[in-house]
C-alpha cells in the first residue's frame, strides 16, 4: 500500500466519482448509482467509504445490514452485516486500496457485531483470495441473496468472526 492512499467515510461530494466507477465496473445509469449510493449516505446501518491516491478518488467499498424479508425463500442469506461491494479504477489496481477499504469496512462492522458476511461468484478468483487472507471462511455456495445473480458461475457465501477487528 502506498503512503498517499488515504480511505474516509464518503460525502455527497464523492457520489458522482463513485458513481463513475460504479458505471464503469458493473454497468448503468450515472443517476441511479448516484441515487443509490446517495440513499447509502443517511442510512445509519450502510457505511459507504472512499479510497483516494493523491486527492484522487480511485475507490469506494460499502458495507449493510441485511435483515431477511418475511417472505424470503429457504435458502436466503442470513441477517447480519454485508461487505457488499468494493470497485477500484484499474489504475490503482494491486496497490492494497481493495485491502484498505476491506479493513476499514471491516472494523466498522467489528464495532457493531461479532461477524461479517461476504459473498462473490466463485469465478471471482481475486476477491475471494483477498478475502480467504483476512480470514473470511466458505460457508455455502448454496444460497440466495435478493436482487443479486451469479451469472456465468456460482456464488461462494463467507463469514469471518471478529474479534480481532473489533
Amino acid at each position: 500500500m502506498t503512503a498517499a492512499l488515504e480511505i474516509r467515510p464518503a460525502t455527497r461530494d464523492d457520489l458522482p466519482a463513485c458513481a463513475s466507477l460504479a458505471v464503469a465496473e458493473s454497468g448503468g445509469e450515472p443517476d441511479a448509482w448516484r441515487d443509490r449510493l446517495g440513499r447509502e449516505l443517511h442510512d445509519p446501518a450502510c457505511l459507504l467509504l472512499v479510497a483516494s491516491l493523491a486527492g484522487e478518488l480511485v475507490g469506494y467499498g460499502r458495507a449493510t445490514w441485511f435483515e431477511p424479508p418475511a417472505d424470503a425463500p429457504r435458502d436466503v442469506a442470513p441477517r447480519g452485516y454485508y461487505l457488499v461491494g468494493v470497485v477500484v479504477a484499474p489504475r490503482a489496481r494491486r496497490l492494497g486500496v481493495g485491502r484498505a477499504l476491506t479493513e476499514a469496512r471491516l472494523a466498522w462492522i467489528g464495532d457493531r457485531a461479532r461477524e461479517a458476511w461476504y459473498f462473490a461468484n466463485v469465478r471471482n478468483t481475486a476477491s475471494l483470495d483477498l478475502h480467504r487472507r483476512l480470514g473470511f471462511v466458505e460457508v455455502t455456495r448454496s444460497f440466495s441473496y435478493p436482487e443479486v445473480t451469479f451469472e456465468g458461475g456460482v456464488g461462494v457465501l463467507c463469514r469471518v468472526r471478529l474479534p480481532t477487528w473489533s
